[in-house]
């Protein structure tokens, strides 16, 4: 399990899935997260070799809302053997019928949870309908053991490279924003700012204040900080 550490990239998870996904001779993984970054600021990141099909028809359709597979991790820590999804709506019936119709005939999910406020899900799935069954013991047994650990390994290294400098930023500067904030770094005042630019030293504070909200930064100090770790000044 030490590998998970030396992970830098998506590719890199997305590759070690896939061997794990090979050694339990089963076809498809996902995992996904909505990050948590503050301030009610969150990206979502999804690694899967999950039919193009059905993750276009997900995405297009909206179906995470009717996902009760989601649904589940979203809101409990044990995980879900898909064969173990009772009480279904109409809508949840036919998603995973139409889920089948794709190859993922059945499969197991592992909620993810983080004190920063991350909701995921890890999930290995089968194109044949027996391999979590009861019967078949080995799979659903060894994912049971090691598939939680598993999970918190994945989100980690994910953590981690959303954690990086280059992802410090929440949104993209605008042209203007980026004329203030490289002002800043060069030592000048708002007024300084304001009489460079030609516009008033209200509208430099209202940039400001944009830039320090972009880089979740509590000073336009902490902001320019920020920024040369980015390589953005």
């Amino acid at each position: 399990m030490s590998r998970w550490f030396a992970l830098e990239s998506e590719a890199d998870i997305f590759d070690e899935l896939s061997c794990v996904a090979e050694a339990f001779e089963l076809e498809y993984f996902l995992y996904g997260c909505v990050f948590g970054l503050g301030k009610q600021s969150n990206i979502t990141r999804i690694i899967s070799n999950y039919p193009k099909g059905w993750r276009d028809k997900y995405d297009k359709e909206k179906l995470i809302l009717v996902d009760p597979i989601m649904i589940h991790c979203a809101n409990r820590l044990v995980p879900i053997g898909w064969n173990g999804l009772h009480k279904l709506s109409t809508d949840q019936s036919n998603f995973m019928e139409e889920a089948r119709g794709y190859g993922l005939a059945s499969g197991f999910s592992f909620p993810v949870h983080s004190r920063e406020g991350d909701v995921g899900v890890l999930s290995f799935s089968s194109n044949k309908a027996s391999t979590f069954d009861q019967s078949n013991t080995i799979v659903t047994s060894a994912l049971m053991t090691y598939g939680h650990l598993l999970a918190g390994f994945v989100h980690d290294a994910m953590r981690r490279i959303i954690d990086k400098p280059a992802n410090i930023m929440r949104s993209s500067l605008t042209p203007r924003e980026l004329e203030c904030l490289k002002w800043i770094a060069a030592g000048k005042s708002s007024w300084e700012i304001s009489s460079i630019l030609n516009i008033s030293e209200h509208g430099v504070l209202y940039h400001v204040r944009n830039i320090m909200s972009k880089f979740d930064a509590p000073t336009r100090h902490l902001a320019v900080i920020k920024a040369i770790a980015c390589g953005i000044v």
